[in-house]
């Protein structure tokens, strides 16, 4: 018993470490965006520039969330977590369809660059929500 609440936490430890290189990840694709499109020779400049600074953002406040999730108790941070979890799972969802659009077009789904992102992405996600959803069932009731 003591064994699998070890496991559980260092788990769960591991999937808030997988929050947080999310939004650094986040954050280093805005910033790819903003220098990209801030380039004088840029022709989609206009539309990157303002969507880097928007990803940039939410990758602030994602990688904010996983912060606080990773030094917060254990017993502490599991809505939260949970919250994070479903938006990995929601934008993997979204990164998966680019991937199949992408596939119809060429005919080889493997190649597109958004294949391993969205993998990782919808992957953490259910991780991280089974391991809430889990640890949400066992909790004992008290009145």
């Amino acid at each position: 018993m003591a064994n699998d609440h070890r496991s559980r936490d260092a788990a769960r430890s591991i999937i808030s470490v997988g929050h947080l290189l999310v939004g650094g990840a986040a954050f280093v694709f805005a910033g790819v965006m903003i220098v990209s499109g801030s380039d004088s020779r840029a022709e989609l400049g206009e539309m990157l520039l303002p969507l880097g600074l928007l990803l940039a953002l939410a990758g602030a406040v994602f990688t904010y969330a996983a912060a606080t999730v990773l030094r917060s108790a254990p017993g502490d941070r599991h809505s939260l977590a949970l919250i994070l979890s479903i938006i990995e799972l929601l934008v993997g969802g979204a990164l998966a369809s680019g991937v199949f659009v992408a596939g119809r077009s060429y005919g080889e789904p493997w190649r597109s660059p958004l294949l391993l992102p969205s993998v990782l992405l919808v992957a953490l996600g259910l991780a991280g929500l089974s391991l809430e959803i889990s640890r949400r069932a066992a909790r004992p009731e008290t009145h």
